[in-house]
C-alpha cells in the first residue's frame, strides 16, 4: 500500500469514527468552530481587495462562501446567491438597485452526517476531495447572523466583516479565489452552492473566463477583420490576474479557533510575443501604421478543486503590438525607406496551448493546420504610395501562422499525467517567432530560412489589389 492510499485509509477511518460522534452529539446541540484565514502574497501590491473562500465540508456535506477583506483579513459569510457582482448586496442600501440575495448559504443543515449516510458515500467524498490536491493550510474564525433576503431591486445591508466566521465542525476543503472579477463567469460555482453534492460534486466545478463574439460591443477591442480561425470566441484583452489557492482536507474542531493559511498564486501568465516584418519596397513604397494580432489556444476553464486548466476549453485574445522600425522618423514611426520592423505584444492570459494532434494525423498534418488552438493571426495596416496619383491610400494585409514548433520551444505550460489538464510553467513566458513576415506591398510572404522546424506565415486576406 503506497503512502497516499495509506493516508486515504487513515483519514477514512478517522472520518467514519468521528461521524458516529457527530451524529449522536449534533442531534441535540450542534457544535461549530471559529475559523479565519491568512494570506501570503507573492506581490502584495497586486493583491485583490476582496477574496472569496469556498468552505466545503466533504463529509456531512455543508458549503458556504466567505468574503475576505485582504487588507485587514476580516471576513463574513455572503451566501450562495451573492458571488457575482450583480448579485452582491450593497454596502449602503441607499445606493440603488441591488438584489440582497440569500445570505443563509447553501446547505444550512449543520447536523453532520445522518444515520442513513453509508460508508461508500463517505469514502467517495473523502477520496474525491483529496484528488490532485495543491497547497497546505492552518486554521480559521467566526460568522455573523445572516440578513434576511429582500425583494430584487430593494438592496440590503450585508453582514459586517468580523475577525472570524463560525462554521459547523468537520473535515473541510477550502479554496480561495477573487470576487468581483468582471472577466470571470462564476455560474458553475453558483450551481454547486445551489445543488446537492451527489448531483453536482466539487470535482465538476470550475471558474471560466467570459467569452465574446468578435462583433460584440462588450469586447473591449473589436477589430474589423475576417476571422480565418473561428473555432472559438474571444476573451477580453488585458484581463485581471486570477489568484487561486486551495487546501488539502482539513479539520475544523468545535469550541476553538483555527487559522488556515493561503498562499495565492496567479494562474495567469504574462507573455511577450515577438516577431518581425521585413519590407520590400523595390516596387511599391509603403509604411506600416499598426499591427494587430490574435492568439488562440488560451485555456479559459479552471478546475475549482485543483487549480488546473482544462486543455479542451480554449479561447482567443486580440492584442495590439508595439512596432519599432529599424529606421524610424523623428516620431518613431515607420517610413517608406525603412526595411525592417520589430513587433512586440504583451498579454496576460492563463497560457497558450498548442494545436492538438487528431486521430490518424501525422506530425506533418498537424503543422499544416490553421484552425484551432496554437494559431496566430495578424492584421497589418499600411499606407501605400501610388505613383500614378501621387497620393497614399490605406491597405490592410492579413496573415496566419501555426505556432506548433514555436510553442513547443516556448514551454509555457506543463501537462498533467493524464494529458487532460495543464498548468503554467512560471509567471512569465515568451513566444519568439523565428519566421519573419515578408511584405512587399502586394503579398504577405516568408523569409524562407529552410527546415521543417520553422513555422510559416500564410497570407489570408488583402482588402485592396494594387495595380502598379
Amino acid at each position: 500500500m503506497n503512502s497516499k492510499k495509506l493516508l486515504y485509509t487513515l483519514l477514512l477511518g478517522a472520518t467514519l469514527t468521528s461521524c458516529t460522534e457527530v451524529e449522536i452529539c449534533e442531534r441535540n446541540h450542534p457544535h461549530a468552530g471559529d475559523v479565519n484565514f491568512t494570506y501570503t502574497w507573492n506581490k502584495p501590491e497586486d493583491k485583490p481587495k476582496r477574496m472569496g473562500v469556498l468552505c466545503y465540508r466533504v463529509v456531512g456535506q455543508w458549503k458556504e462562501i466567505a468574503e475576505v477583506n485582504t487588507d485587514d483579513l476580516t471576513l463574513r459569510l455572503i451566501g450562495k446567491t451573492t458571488i457575482t457582482p450583480e448579485n452582491r448586496p450593497n454596502e449602503n442600501p441607499d445606493e440603488g438597485d441591488n438584489t440582497g440575495g440569500d445570505n443563509t448559504g447553501g446547505n444550512t443543515d449543520a447536523t453532520g452526517p445522518t444515520e442513513t449516510e453509508n460508508e461508500e458515500s463517505v469514502k467517495r467524498q473523502v477520496l474525491l476531495a483529496y484528488a490532485d490536491e495543491p497547497a497546505e493550510p492552518t486554521e480559521p474564525t467566526e460568522p455573523t447572523e445572516p440578513t434576511e433576503p429582500t425583494e430584487p431591486g430593494t438592496g440590503t445591508t450585508p453582514p459586517p466583516f468580523t475577525p472570524t466566521i463560525n462554521i459547523p465542525r468537520g473535515y473541510y476543503k477550502f479554496a480561495t479565489f477573487p470576487l468581483d472579477n468582471p472577466a470571470i463567469d462564476y455560474s458553475e460555482l453558483e450551481q454547486f452552492m445551489e445543488k446537492d453534492a451527489n448531483k453536482y460534486p466539487l470535482q465538476n466545478v470550475g471558474l471560466s473566463y467570459k467569452v465574446y463574439d468578435i462583433k460584440d460591443p462588450k469586447l473591449n477591442k473589436p477589430l474589423a477583420w475576417q476571422d480565418f480561425n473561428p473555432y472559438a470566441k474571444y476573451i477580453q484583452p488585458d484581463v485581471e490576474p486570477l489568484y487561486y489557492d486551495s487546501t488539502t482536507v482539513q479539520q475544523v474542531r468545535a469550541d476553538r479557533q483555527t487559522t488556515f493559511e493561503f498562499k495565492p498564486k496567479i494562474l495567469s501568465q504574462n507573455i511577450d510575443i515577438n516577431f518581425n516584418i521585413v519590407k520590400n519596397t523595390d516596387e511599391v513604397q509603403f509604411k506600416v501604421t499598426e499591427v494587430w494580432a490574435e492568439i488562440s489556444g488560451v485555456p479559459i476553464y479552471i478546475k475549482m478543486n485543483t487549480g488546473y486548466l482544462d486543455i479542451t476549453k480554449t479561447s482567443k485574445m486580440l492584442f495590439k503590438t508595439d512596432i519599432k522600425p529599424s529606421n524610424p522618423d523623428d516620431n518613431g514611426n515607420d517610413t517608406n525607406e525603412n526595411k525592417r520592423i520589430a513587433c512586440h505584444g504583451n498579454i496576460n492570459v492563463t497560457g497558450v496551448v498548442n494545436v492538438q494532434r487528431g486521430y490518424g494525423e501525422t506530425l506533418a498534418d498537424v503543422r499544416k493546420k490553421i484552425y484551432g488552438p496554437g494559431i496566430m493571426q495578424v492584421v497589418i495596416y499600411t499606407e501605400v504610395y501610388n505613383p500614378k496619383t501621387g497620393h497614399t491610400f490605406p491597405q490592410k494585409w492579413q496573415g496566419i501562422i501555426n505556432l506548433y514548433n514555436t510553442l513547443n520551444q516556448a514551454k509555457l505550460m506543463k501537462t498533467t499525467s493524464d494529458n487532460k489538464y495543464v498548468y503554467r510553467n512560471g509567471e512569465h513566458g515568451a513566444i519568439n517567432i523565428s519566421a519573419e513576415i515578408l511584405l512587399d506591398g502586394k503579398t504577405v510572404g516568408n523569409i524562407d530560412k529552410g527546415g521543417d522546424a520553422l513555422d510559416r506565415w500564410i497570407q489570408t486576406d488583402s482588402d485592396i489589389n494594387i495595380d502598379i
